[in-house]
């Protein structure tokens, strides 16, 4: 997982050799951010992650690697991605792709991560840009909205699964005492 030093850390525009583009958007946003990420760090091998649905649609000269993703390959896919040992991994903000993808960057084992906008203008995510991962990864600009966000997935749909599997148990063990007590 990146640690909380990635916010803190000085951005080595110089010592980018490996980065990972990450699809949180439209294909052609992202092979635009990948594009980008070549002017900008021209030594660098670009490699991408995007759905499963829009690999066929990219050229072969778009990206070095790409890694097609399906929902249920997720985890080995995240465990390859941590292999790789990126420099820096690129993302675009506002994009109404999916929320796994979004999270992805900060799962990783990297130092750097790059936030593209629209108009593919990019900065490192430092402390003074906490504002702009709030509004990428709740919607919101707030550090508040940040913070519920985090609250949600790492408490709530946790505990909304334990007790959902917790009702399912109740029930299956009621019906079992009824037909024994029939039987």
């Amino acid at each position: 997982m990146a640690g909380p030093l990635l916010l803190f850390r000085r951005f080595p525009y110089h010592a980018i050799r490996h980065a990972l583009v990450v699809q949180t958007g439209p294909i052609e946003r992202t092979v635009a951010v990948g594009r980008a990420v070549r002017k900008h760090f021209p030594e660098a091998r670009v490699d991408a992650v995007v759905r499963d649905d829009d690999a066929a649609v990219l050229d072969p000269t778009d990206f070095e690697h790409v890694t097609a993703v399906r929902w249920e390959d997720r985890i080995a896919v995240l465990r390859a991605l941590r292999a790789q040992r990126y420099d820096a991994v690129a993302l675009l903000l506002g994009g109404k792709g999916s929320r796994a993808f979004r999270v992805l960057p900060y799962l990783l084992r990297t130092k750097n991560v790059i936030l593209f906008n629209e108009n593919l203008d990019y900065f490192p995510l430092k402390w003074t840009r906490i504002r702009s991962l709030a509004h990428h990864l709740s919607g919101h600009e707030s550090i508040g909205s940040l913070v519920r966000w985090g609250f949600g997935r790492v408490v709530l749909v946790p505990l909304a699964a334990v007790v959902l599997m917790a009702s399912t148990l109740r029930i299956q063990l009621r019906a079992l005492r009824r037909r024994r007590s029939r039987g």
